[in-house]
């Protein structure tokens, strides 16, 4: 007997009808999100549009493909009989002339091989698996057709997981505190989007022809992985950088006043074309660190900066703290990368320009082994319940605690990631280290700082 597909009752009925131009399916491990998407391009031929129903379907590499490709053959050939499918160049052609192609891309850069093209259906299968969305945002504008009535779609899969967890979950607000299932997400000068869960609960057909499956998941023995695959948990942290030491439970305060006896700094990671990154910081009685303000210089997409000049953010800084100096903070410790001393070509170094707009900055600690060291100090501060993080610095939690390990150092986390909130934290969670050209351990706090005649600023040792 011919097995026949149809959508279950859930999410994969609401996928299908779904009248939105970016939809994502996510959830559960299970939750038949490869076949809903096939069937998302799919039910849209035969009705008339003929060449120009043109879809394309990504994943990150070539060898991902097999899976999605074996699937559509197994409906495809079913459904369409007449449909044919070249296994040369991997596409689907139906006689009436609607096509659908596999394809794969890597990168943002990989856009430039479908710039100018038309695909009013764009699928993205396991979107988690991409490091950022610069790819799949830059894909969004060959989504268009100049046929009247042409439907066109956005729509996309995944589970919980993967480089890309952090940024799929801001994209659509997913986890506690986010959007719920379903719930259209509107935001000024961007089409409208939303996110459907699925459940391996409710398919009935695995559940029924594959009743290990589900015990196969229960079983798994890493918790964090345990709730991404079986309970589609977004809230987890699997592949990053602090899995099993970072608990937003734990480490997520609500603001509250600072009061004025505790210790405070700052820190900062500047960039321009890349985000810069400030983080006051304050230490209770109690050695309790806690990052209670960010200042974040963040352009329109992830990764990419503000391109406010030095001055400017320097003008930002010093609007905050006039009002700080009247509840009686004194900021003597502010901790930058040392880069930002180097002239290099300009008359001024970047820390001179922020010196002259006010804001005095000291050398960080970032010579050979600080990355890692620093790396270590804020493991051990979270897991001693000793590192807080005030709920209003959004980028910090945006970014920080999906961070990927590097590839090529465990004991780090992956540069090219969107590492500055990051490298801030690092530089302020050390700040009794020395500076890379001193022999002694820096002072504490409490000590004043030394001019150098280069207007490079360290604290005395």
């Amino acid at each position: 007997m011919t097995t026949r597909w149809a959508p279950l009752p859930g999410a994969q009925f609401q996928f299908l009808t779904c009248p939105i131009y970016e939809a994502l399916m996510h959830g559960t491990r299970g939750g038949g999100k490869t076949d809903t998407l096939l069937m998302s391009f799919a039910q849209h031929t035969g009705k008339g549009f003929g060449q120009h129903w043109r879809g394309v379907l990504f994943r990150l590499t070539y060898p991902q493909l097999a899976d999605v490709v074996a699937k559509s053959r197994r409906w495809f050939t079913q459904f369409f009989p007449e449909a044919k499918f070249n296994k040369a160049e991997h596409y689907w052609e139906w006689p009436t002339g609607e096509m659908l192609f596999f394809r794969y891309g890597a990168s943002e850069d990989d856009y430039w091989n479908y710039h100018g093209h038309e695909y009013p259906w764009l699928g993205f299968e396991e979107l988690t698996n991409w490091r950022d969305l610069g790819f799949y945002e830059a894909m969004h504008s060959t989504c268009r057709s100049s046929f009247p009535g042409m439907p066109r779609m956005v729509r996309a899969t995944c589970n919980p997981f993967g480089k890309g967890h952090g940024a799929v979950k801001e994209r659509f607000k997913l986890g506690e505190g986010g959007v719920p299932s379903g719930q259209v997400i509107r935001i000024e000068g961007e089409k409208p989007r939303v996110a459907i869960r699925s459940s391996i609960y409710e398919n009935k057909v695995l559940l029924a022809n594959d009743p290990d499956y589900l015990a196969t998941l229960q079983a798994l023995k890493d918790p964090n992985r345990r709730k991404a695959w079986l309970d589609g948990d977004w809230d987890i942290h699997v592949g990053s950088f602090l899995e099993g030491v970072w608990d937003a439970k734990r480490h997520v305060v609500q603001p509250f006043p600072i009061p004025a006896s505790w210790k405070v700094w700052k820190s900062m990671d500047w960039g321009y074309a890349r985000p810069y990154a400030v983080y006051w910081m304050a230490m209770d009685p109690d050695g309790v660190h806690y990052i209670w303000r960010e200042l974040y210089g963040i352009g329109e997409k992830p990764n990419e900066g503000s391109r406010e000049d030095a001055a400017k953010v320097a003008r930002k800084i010093r609007a905050i703290e006039e009002h700080d100096e009247r509840l009686g903070y004194e900021y003597r410790l502010n901790l930058a990368d040392p880069a930002i001393f180097a002239k290099i070509g300009a008359d001024r170094s970047i820390g001179q320009i922020f010196r002259e707009g006010g804001v005095k900055w000291q050398e960080a600690w970032n010579a050979k082994g600080s990355r890692v060291n620093g790396a270590q100090e804020v493991i051990r501060l979270l897991s001693e319940d000793r590192l807080k993080v005030f709920s209003t610095c959004k980028h910090w939690l945006r970014t920080v605690p999906s961070l990927p390990p590097s590839d090529d150092n465990p004991e780090d986390v992956d540069t090219d990631a969107e590492d500055h909130a990051w490298d801030a934290t690092r530089y302020g969670v050390m700040r009794r280290r020395r500076s890379p050209d001193e022999e002694q351990i820096s002072a504490d706090l409490d000590e004043p700082t030394k001019k150098y005649d280069d207007d490079t600023y360290r604290m005395r040792v």
